[in-house]
C-alpha cells in the first residue's frame, strides 16, 4: 500500500487526544452519610485520582478511528498490475477491399483466425466482419484518413492487443501526422496494381500535369505562355518594419508559382493592396487598386494582450496580441476564443480582408511559420479554389510512406506496452471502515451509564 500524499500521515499525532482523555481520569471523592453515624463529625474530604485506562475497548476504537482518518488524508492506493490478454487480437481490413485482401493473404488470415483473432472493418465503427462478407457489394472508401482511424481505434481496441492491419502505405490515405496508438500494430502493406499515374491540376492561372510514382510526384506547367505579372501595392506606417516580412512571403510565392510579382509599380493599377497601418485607408490608395481588386488592411481598435493562438489550416500559432474584432460573417482565421483574426467582405468593388493582428513577431508567430506563405497564396494569386497544390490528396497519387515513418508508429506501440501498472485507490474501503468504527464507538459510549449508590 502506498500514499498519494504521505504528509497526511502527520495527522496520526491526533492519537494523543484519546490517550490523554482516558489517562487523565480524575474522580472527585464523595462523602456519604450512613445510618446512625450521620451525627458523627464529618471526616476530612477525600479525593482520588486514577491515571489508568478504564475502558480499553473505547480507547482502541477511538485511536483506530483517528488512524483511519489520517490514512484518508494521505489517500492510500495499491499498485495493481493489469494483465493484458495477448492470446487473441484484431484483424483490420477495409470492407470494400476484403475479397482482394483475403485472396492475396489467405494463409496468413486463416492462421490468425485459428488463433482466435477477430476481423473488423477498417472504417468508422470497426464493425465485425466474417468470411461471408468477401462476396458482398463493394462500398465507397472511408473519407477518414488512416491516421484518424488508427487513433479512433484506441477507444475500442484493448490496450496492448495485437492488431494486424492490411492496407496500403499510400500517403494520400495518411494524415498530416502519424497516430499515437496503445495497441501492438503490425502493418501488412498491400501491393499496388498501378504504380504510375498522372492528372491535370490548375493553379495560379496555369495548368500543370502531375506525374506520380511510389517515390515522388512531379508537376510540370503545360501553358506555353507566361501568365501576366501580379501587381502589389504596399503602404506601411512610418517607424514599423512589417513590410519586410510580407515581401519575404511574396518572394516565396513568386518562386513557387513562377508568377512574376511587381511591388509598388506605378505604371498600372495593383491587383492587391496591403495597408499596413492602423490609420484609415486613404482614398488615393484605394484608387490605386484595379476594379474588383483586393484590399488587405490592418484594423485599429482596442488591443488585447491575452495569450491565445491563431487557428489556420488545422494548425495553432501562438498569438500574443490582437485587436478587438468587428462583426463580419466570413471569418477566415480565428483565435482560441473564436474571434476573427482575418475576416473578409465585399466593400464596393473591392474584396476587403480585415486583419486584427500585425505582421510583427511581437504580436504572433505567424510570420515565422511556413503556413504564412501558404495562407497568403489564395489572397495574392486570386485563385477561387487553390486547394493544396503540390500537397493535395489526389486519389491518383502513388506516393507511399517511407519505412522510417512506419517505425515511428511502432515506437509509439513499444512505449504503450510498458503501461501495465494502474493505481487502485483504497479511499472507499477506509471510509466504510471509519463509519463502522464510529457507529460502534457511539453505541458503546451511550450504553455506558453512571453507577449510583442507593441508600
Amino acid at each position: 500500500m502506498q500514499f498519494l500524499y504521505p504528509i497526511g500521515l502527520f495527522a496520526l499525532a491526533g492519537i494523543i487526544v484519546p490517550l490523554i482523555i482516558h489517562l487523565w481520569n480524575v474522580k472527585q471523592g464523595k462523602t456519604l452519610k450512613i445510618g446512625s453515624i450521620a451525627l458523627l463529625g464529618e471526616s476530612s474530604s477525600a479525593r482520588s485520582k486514577s491515571f489508568r485506562i478504564n475502558d480499553w475497548l473505547l480507547f482502541i476504537l477511538r485511536c483506530l478511528l483517528l488512524v483511519l482518518l489520517a490514512f484518508l488524508v494521505a489517500q492510500p492506493y495499491l499498485n495493481k498490475i493489469v494483465s493484458v490478454n495477448r492470446k487473441t487480437g484484431w484483424i483490420l481490413i477495409e470492407k470494400n477491399n476484403f475479397q482482394k485482401v483475403f485472396n492475396a493473404h489467405k494463409n496468413t488470415i486463416d492462421s490468425l483466425l485459428k488463433k482466435g483473432y477477430e476481423i473488423h472493418d477498417f472504417n468508422v465503427g470497426f464493425s465485425p466482419l466474417t468470411l461471408k462478407d468477401t462476396s458482398r457489394q463493394v462500398i465507397p472508401n472511408s473519407p477518414l484518413s488512416y491516421t484518424a482511424l488508427l487513433t479512433a481505434a484506441n477507444t475500442v481496441i484493448p490496450e496492448g492487443t495485437r492488431v494486424y492491419l492490411f492496407a496500403d502505405h499510400r500517403l494520400n490515405r495518411l494524415g498530416n501526422e502519424l497516430p499515437v496508438i496503445n495497441y501492438r500494430l503490425s502493418w501488412i502493406s498491400l501491393k499496388q496494381s498501378d504504380t504510375l499515374s498522372n492528372w491535370i491540376a490548375t493553379y495560379a492561372g496555369k495548368k500543370h500535369e502531375a506525374k506520380s510514382n511510389p517515390s515522388n510526384t512531379n508537376y510540370q506547367a503545360l501553358n506555353s505562355s507566361d501568365a501576366p505579372p501580379i501587381r502589389v501595392a504596399i503602404h506601411e506606417k512610418p517607424g514599423t518594419t512589417d513590410r519586410k516580412y510580407l515581401i519575404a512571403a511574396l518572394k516565396a510565392i513568386e518562386s513557387f508559382t513562377r508568377r512574376k510579382i511587381l511591388i509598388n509599380a506605378t505604371t498600372e493599377k495593383a491587383a492587391i493592396g496591403f495597408w499596413l497601418s492602423d490609420e484609415t485607408v486613404s482614398a488615393g490608395f484605394r484608387s490605386s487598386l484595379e476594379p474588383d481588386g483586393t484590399l488587405f488592411q490592418y484594423e485599429k481598435g482596442k488591443i488585447f494582450t491575452t495569450p491565445s493562438f491563431i487557428n489556420m489550416d488545422g494548425k495553432q500559432l501562438r498569438l500574443s496580441k490582437s485587436v478587438a474584432p468587428g462583426n463580419y460573417a466570413e471569418k477566415l482565421w480565428t483565435d482560441g476564443f473564436g474571434n476573427a483574426i482575418l475576416a473578409k467582405e465585399k466593400t464596393g468593388s473591392l474584396h476587403t480582408f480585415h486583419f486584427y493582428c500585425r505582421f510583427n513577431p511581437q504580436w504572433s508567430e505567424l510570420v515565422w511559420d511556413p503556413i504564412f506563405v501558404k495562407a497568403l497564396m489564395p489572397i495574392v494569386i486570386h485563385d477561387k479554389d487553390p486547394g493544396d497544390f503540390g500537397f493535395e490528396d489526389n486519389p491518383a497519387d502513388q506516393r507511399i510512406a517511407s519505412p522510417e515513418q512506419n517505425e515511428v508508429i511502432k515506437a509509439h506501440k513499444t512505449a504503450s506496452e510498458t503501461k501495465t501498472i494502474r493505481n487502485s485507490p483504497l479511499a472507499a474501503l477506509f471510509w466504510i471502515a471509519a463509519l463502522l468504527i464510529l457507529a460502534t464507538e457511539r453505541i458503546l459510549s451511550f450504553r455506558k451509564k453512571t453507577q449510583y449508590v442507593k441508600n
